[in-house]
């Protein structure tokens, strides 16, 4: 589908269609996060040293 296409098609869709829309309702959805689950994203989100950009 081309840009030109794409962006009419984004103009015209209903606001509930949109993903800005979509992803806001699941957000509002989730539920609070625990200590348990704000402990684990630290360990998988903390710095690495020492590794190589590839």
């Amino acid at each position: 589908m081309s840009e030109a296409a794409l962006a009419a098609r984004r103009r015209n869709a209903p606001k509930a269609d949109t993903i800005d829309v979509y992803v806001k309702k699941i957000v509002d959805r989730a539920p609070e996060l625990t200590d348990e689950h704000i402990a684990r994203l630290r360990t998988l989100l903390r710095p690495v040293s020492g590794g190589t950009a590839e």
